[in-house]
């Protein structure tokens, strides 16, 4: 009879285990998906290399090269993009850049992610 009541209460574990959603799986609730953020085009991309040849422009030195999903520390400073970009692409208002050797980095500043990597150089 005691072998019984143990078999019992193991398969009673195993039902309530397997009705336990794990780590990782889906639970049930609706699914959101993040937006992907919006490149800057190849003439958005012209203007912001524009901007980057002025002299008097900081020059960030992260210590490794910038890389899409890198963060940024907030000790480094983030460039405003030029005004023309932000008037005539309203999703791109809100990202930064930064110079670092010869790449352009655009940052989501919310995150200091950067998004995306220009070559300064044409």
């Amino acid at each position: 009879m005691r072998s019984a009541r143990m078999g019992l209460g193991a398969a009673a574990a195993v039902l309530v285990l397997a009705a336990t959603p794990s780590f990782g799986q889906p639970t049930g609730g609706m699914v959101v998906e993040s937006e992907a953020p919006a490149l800057l085009p190849p003439e958005k991309q012209k203007l912001i290399r524009e901007q980057a040849w002025r002299t008097d422009l900081p020059k960030a030195d992260l210590g490794e090269p910038p890389r899409v999903g890198m963060i940024i520390p907030p000790e480094v400073e983030l460039l405003v993009l030029p005004q023309d970009m932000s008037s005539e692409v309203p999703t791109t208002t809100s990202y930064r850049y930064l110079i670092a050797g010869d790449v352009i980095a655009v940052v989501e500043p919310e995150s200091r992610k950067v998004i995306q990597l220009i070559n300064r150089w044409p």
